[in-house]
């Protein structure tokens, strides 16, 4: 099957400034590496490379990168300036914000040397679990890294979990590696299974029976207070006749020694 080409340019002038002017043009910044090529600055098109990864073989897919680069860079680039190389999309960096593409990586691949890659992980058919014992899938596990030559990149692995049922779970090793290539992910790694529903749990709350706590009378603050006031008040005006009465007595007595001294 021929490889589909994506144009590039390389990208002389860079800064925040430049790159945000060229996102508003429709290409997206990128670098294109590799083990004999020199790192080099590209732009493409948004257009180019969005058809390319909706395309089958998608964002795994290998590819040729054709780039207008300077004849001076080492790795490739022929009197024309052209630099003519098979690639994979190593990273692409997504604005947090708007999900848009901001950034891609790729990766210069050498056909004859096998290379690492992650691909999908498709589950077929439903769970007799799901279907007729009423549990729930649990998908963990999405994709796969395989080891295989670069013109060998399997599309996706699939797996049948039709007769799965509650309890049962699918791993790497159940999976069947695609021609061609070998599997490297961790084999005891879970890839799905399926659950029991978890039943909601009424609880009963018992209703505690208290004893009627009695209330004993208790006169308001207001009218303790207004009490303990008229009994100082009674308190005050005994003194006041007590006082008057040892007035009194200290006036006779003072007139008896008065009349006494006269006589």
């Amino acid at each position: 099957m021929e490889r589909p080409i994506l144009v590039a340019k390389s990208r002389v002038a860079l800064g925040t400034r430049v790159v945000r002017r060229m996102r508003r043009e429709g290409l997206i910044p990128g670098v294109v590496y590799g083990k004999a090529t020199s790192p080099i600055p590209v732009l493409v098109s948004r257009k180019d490379l969005t058809k390319f990864l909706h395309a089958q073989e998608g964002e795994h897919g290998l590819l040729t990168l054709r780039v207008e680069a300077d004849p001076a860079l080492k790795g490739g680039v022929d009197s024309r300036g052209l630099l003519e190389k098979p690639v994979l999309i190593k990273d692409i960096q997504h604005d947090p914000v708007d999900g848009e593409i901001v950034h891609i990586d790729f990766h210069v691949i050498v056909l004859t040397e096998q290379i690492r890659i992650k691909i999908p992980i498709v589950l077929k058919g439903e769970p007799v679990g799901v279907k007729e014992e009423g549990g729930i899938l649990e998908h963990f596990l999405r994709e796969v890294e395989v080891e295989c030559l670069p013109t060998e990149i399997p599309k996706q692995v699939e797996h049948d979990i039709s007769s799965l049922s509650i309890g049962d779970a699918i791993h790497v090793r159940d999976l069947v590696p695609p021609a061609g290539a070998r599997i490297t992910t961790e084999l005891e790694s879970v890839i799905a299974s399926v659950l029991a529903r978890k039943e909601e749990k009424i609880e009963e709350v018992a209703e505690a029976i208290t004893e009627p706590e009695v209330i004993r009378e208790k006169k308001p603050e207001a009218e303790e207070v207004e009490a303990k006031g008229e009994e100082e008040k009674k308190a005050e005006k005994v003194e006041k006749k007590e006082e008057k009465k040892a007035e009194k007595a200290e006036k006779k007595e003072d007139k008896k020694e008065k009349e006494e001294k006269k006589e």
